[in-house]
């Protein structure tokens, strides 16, 4: 296509010239100083050539001058320039000679006129048909150079399609070797028809044969899923495909050939068409029956080590009791309390896989004797914050003491008292900073302690050391004050 309007270009290149007429159209006055010498060359030619030219040719030099003006100037001039040669001619070289008598020279005179108006005619037809030529030239150019960038378009397109469809056969077998490594089955589901197809892989976690072109229906596979879930799992799948959105699943299946219990993560995907209706649902499914059974014996273990240590604790406390005799009692009493404390944080931990514990779930628990003054005398208030398994028993063993302090000497120890508990993390030019909070109001008149005791190391020197924290307390006479101050990064998991 490109040769072609190469070789159409230089054919026309050689038409060119005949395009540049008439000459002069930006600039008339030049045109008309042509034309008027044109006709004063024709008038010298025509006296130089009287002596030698028989009577009967006063047009001869003349005609030619009219045509090569109206050629070169356009038919404007061209028609200037047939008056002019015209007067001239019937002036001096029709007779009777330098008069403008028209007696017996009407046939002449006609016979001039009917020439170059026939030349002029043709001249403008010519020039006519050669800027209607030039235009249908420029079109056929421009249509050519618009097939030209057309075609390379269309190749382009046709190579980006090429490498689009290559690498998205490259994506389809990585994902496919991933998928299969991993041992995730895929699916897609054709709303409108109901026909859903898998993968080898889904067909492998179901325990089925695989069918011969891959699809089936939706009915075999809801089937498979077991009683005590399918109908909620039919709801959630029908919900997705309702608001076109996505879902996450697990439930159970009982695979056909060995008739086993299986726990599948499935997750799934739903596209509209134009129209906005929901036209399919692509999905996986993973057998996760291994994790379950894992964690489900992991939890099993740390159930079983929470137990030991718990019998471990009450072995101690028997021994406390038994060592400690009446004479201790008040230490013994003191000792159980602190045993059970530090078991309400391990029982916390417990329930949260020994992992991060939200800190106001760990302040419920160990305020748990006082449980009915939560959100009335007692205020909770903060942020959340996770804490890691160290800072849940220092943080736990240090709100037992002040539980136990504010019962017995502060503001738990009367009916009007109120303690507020808070914390926050504040975020440093460095590092966040975690601060809390135990302030009590409307209690007994507040005494600051002549000696320090167990709980005060606990709530203080314990507490620094362990979460390389700044303690601050304040024995005011309106009410007791403990605060907490350390990087954030000293009480929650890292990573966090």
């Amino acid at each position: 296509m490109v040769d072609n309007v190469l070789e159409y270009d230089g054919a026309s290149c050689r038409m060119r010239w005949t395009e540049r007429f008439p000459l002069f159209g930006q600039n008339p006055i030049f045109g008309l100083a042509c034309t008027l010498a044109i006709v004063g060359m024709a008038w010298l030619f025509r006296i130089a050539a009287d002596t030698w030219l028989p009577s009967g040719y006063p047009y001869i030099t003349f005609f030619p001058a009219v045509i090569i003006t109206a050629f070169l100037f356009g038919v404007r001039l061209g028609s200037l320039s047939a008056v002019l040669c015209g007067l001239i001619a019937w002036y001096y070289f029709v007779g009777p000679g330098e008069t403008f008598s028209t007696d017996g020279v009407e046939v002449a005179l006609a016979f001039y006129v009917f020439v170059v108006g026939t030349d002029l005619l043709l001249v403008h037809g010519m020039q006519s048909a050669n800027k209607q030529l030039i235009k249908e030239r420029e079109i056929s150019l421009n249509l050519a150079t618009a097939k030209a960038r057309i075609l390379d378009e269309l190749k382009l397109g046709m190579a980006e399609k090429k490498q689009a469809i290559a690498d998205l056969e490259d994506s389809e077998t990585t994902m496919h070797l991933a998928t299969e490594t991993a041992g995730i089955g895929l699916w897609r589901w054709h709303v409108p028809s109901g026909r859903i197809h898998w993968d080898h892989a889904m067909f492998e976690i179901y325990g089925m044969s695989p069918t011969v072109d891959g699809f089936l229906k939706y009915s075999d596979y809801i089937g498979r899923v077991h009683p005590d879930d399918a109908a909620e799992q039919d709801a959630v799948l029908k919900d997705t495909i309702t608001r076109c959105g996505t879902s996450t699943r697990e439930f159970r299946i009982r695979r056909t050939g060995d008739n086993k219990i299986r726990h599948i993560r499935a997750v799934e995907i739903a596209r509209a068409d134009l129209d906005g209706q929901t036209q399919w649902v692509v999905g996986t499914n993973l057998d996760v029956t291994e994790q379950k059974d894992r964690d489900s014996h992991v939890q099993f273990l740390m159930g079983e080590i929470n137990h030991r240590a718990k019998n471990l604790l009450a072995v101690v406390m028997s021994v406390a009791h038994q060592t400690g005799g009446g004479a201790n009692a008040e230490f013994v009493r003191k000792f159980s309390a602190r045993i059970q404390s530090l078991s309400a944080s391990q029982n916390i931990l417990v329930a949260n896989n020994w992992t991060s514990v939200a800190l106001e779930n760990l302040v419920r628990a160990q305020l748990d004797h006082f449980k009915d003054l939560i959100g009335n005398r007692i205020t909770l208030g903060g942020n959340t914050v996770y804490l890691s398994p160290a800072a849940v028993q220092t943080i736990g063993m240090a709100l037992h003491e002040l539980t136990t302090n504010a019962s017995k000497y502060g503001a738990l120890s009367n009916d009007s008292g109120r303690v507020a508990i808070t914390w926050q993390h504040e975020p440093g030019e460095e590092s966040g900073r975690f601060v809390m909070n135990w302030n009590e109001f409307d209690g007994p008149s507040v005494v600051a302690p002549q000696r320090k005791g167990f709980g005060s190391t606990v709530t203080g020197e314990v507490v620094r050391m362990s979460l390389g924290a700044r303690i601050t307390t304040d024995f005011s006479s309106t009410g007791f004050s403990w605060q907490l101050d350390c990087p954030i990064e000293n009480v929650i998991e890292s990573g966090e």
